[in-house]
């Protein structure tokens, strides 16, 4: 699976996944912490307004505050704090929760002072790390409350100190009240959130981890489907198809390649066709020059030697000569006849053309040959037939090749019938012979060029097998449509749909 496009995508969308995780989870905690500390705030923000007035209250009954550090201490465990209390002067008054830390009741970080104006206990007076906590309550002192979460100096932890000042009845202030709330308990609270937290997202992982194979795979299956079909195909077999089975991009890709496979696979065909068809038409060019030059070769040798001497003789020779090199310039007129009519690049020109006349001139032409082999050979037409757009010269060429092997294949005492009929939307010519037929395993190839029912190649007055071909490229060119029914000793009839106008 090294480098493989799966183990990108996967490493990919989980490393995505676990970064935005990690930082929702983190938002979340943070967000958790902030309100859990924002709730502590404010709860200590009204327990410590209960608590000023309560103590302005306790100055103003008791005249001093003597007892005071004895209700601190009842309040210390209700409001989970320890509480200070200080005078206008900024001396702390008082306190909950005193330790002992050498001589000084009140523990590290205080030293001796003066009485305050708020009763006649000792004073504390800050020194070192507690005098930047004690400046800080300016505000206090200006009738405002300061909240904030710090580093204690003198508990030495993190705490949540809460300030509220204490007003007379004039609204002067006369003190303050801090209560400081260990973060301790938030934080445990908060390592147990993160545990659950972290479990939590450890379990979305691992169903994002299942959940991201399971999508990367559906997407890298069909892309190495298309691979092994890519690498069939590139051995030579076209039939190779990938199986889709979606219908994203990926199901999109999938029937776009299984199109081009099948195109290739059409092309490739075409391409073999057409080879064969290009080694066909070279052997078979190379057997109907081979026999005519081979044949005027010796007979010409026989005559430059002087082996043949008599005059008849050279004649006879002459004239087998003369008939070669006319069966030669009909091969090579048909070639180039039919190399001309393949060539979409050759335009003719094209007219209105009454289809029955074309026939009739046709008959007209072939009328002495159909006698002399005693063959019938009539027309049968409409004259209400319309007219088609085409080349007379090449309907022409077409009629003339179509009766021309019909005269070769019918035997004496037979019939030849030509058909013109108007049809739906075309005009149909038919001809049909009483010959001897061809074979139904021939009937799909006699297009082809060189094609010949007779197998043996040979050198009759069949021809070269180009006639056909010429006649197909002229129903082509015509946008017509041909079909052939033969049964063998029953004849053959040539069916032709040409479009109207």
């Amino acid at each position: 699976m090294r480098n493989t496009l799966q183990l990108k995508l996967l490493a990919g969308f989980m490393l995505v996944i676990t970064v935005t995780l990690g930082i929702v989870l983190c938002g979340i905690s943070l967000f958790i912490k902030d309100q859990i500390l924002s709730g502590k705030q404010q709860e200590l923000l009204k327990k410590g307004t209960e608590l000023a007035h309560t103590v302005q209250t306790f100055q103003d009954e008791s005249g001093g505050l003597d007892r005071l550090g004895d209700y601190l201490a009842n309040a210390d465990q209700y409001l989970d704090a320890r509480i200070w209390v200080l005078d206008d002067s900024r001396q702390i008054v008082a306190m909950s929760g005193r330790r002992m830390a050498g001589n000084h009741p009140y523990g590290p970080g205080f030293g001796p002072g003066s009485h305050g104006p708020m009763g006649g206990g000792m004073g504390l007076q800050p020194i070192g790390g507690m005098r930047s906590l004690i400046n800080e309550l300016d505000p206090v002192y200006n009738g405002q409350v300061v909240t904030k979460t710090m580093e204690q100096p003198y508990y030495g932890e993190k705490m949540v100190v809460v300030a509220v000042p204490i007003k007379q009845v004039d609204g002067t202030v006369s003190g303050a009240v801090l209560l400081n709330s260990p973060v301790t308990g938030i934080n445990a609270f908060m390592q147990r959130i993160y545990y659950y937290v972290g479990g939590g997202g450890i379990a979305a992982l691992l169903l994002a981890l299942l959940v991201v194979n399971r999508l990367t795979r559906a997407i890298v299956k069909p892309l190495k489907a298309m691979q092994e079909a890519a690498g069939t195909m590139a051995t030579g077999d076209y039939t190779a198809r990938v199986a889709v089975t979606s219908g994203d991009e990926v199901g999109r890709l999938g029937h776009a390649f299984n199109a081009l496979a099948q195109d290739l696979g059409c092309y490739m065909a075409e391409m073999e066709k057409t080879e064969k068809l290009r080694r066909d038409f070279v052997a078979n060019v190379s057997h109907e020059l081979r026999t005519p030059l081979t044949i005027m070769r010796s007979y010409t040798e026989a005559l430059l030697d002087g082996t043949v001497d008599d005059p008849g003789q050279a004649t006879k020779y002459l004239r087998i000569m003369r008939d070669e090199t006319v069966r030669l310039e009909h091969l090579v007129k048909d070639l180039l006849d039919l190399s001309r009519l393949q060539s979409e690049t050759v335009a003719w020109n094209v007219e209105f053309i009454p289809l029955p006349a074309i026939a009739d001139s046709v008959i007209h032409m072939l009328k002495q040959a159909a006698t002399q082999k005693s063959i019938t050979l009539c027309l049968s037409g409409e004259d209400t037939v319309s007219n088609i757009l085409g080349n007379g010269d090449r309907l022409t060429q077409l009629l003339l090749i179509l009766l021309d092997n019909a005269l070769k294949y019918t035997p004496a005492g037979g019939h030849i019938m030509i058909s013109v009929t108007q049809g739906q939307g075309n005009v149909i010519l038919a001809v049909t012979d009483s010959g001897s037929g061809i074979p139904a395993e021939d009937l799909p190839y006699i297009w082809d060029r060189f094609y010949k029912v007779d197998k043996s190649h040979s050198r009759t007055e069949n021809g070269a097998g180009l006639g056909l071909a010429i006649a197909k490229q002229i129903i082509d060119r015509h946008k017509a449509t041909a079909s052939v029914d033969s049964n063998p000793g029953q004849g053959t009839t040539f069916t032709i749909l040409f479009p109207v106008g």
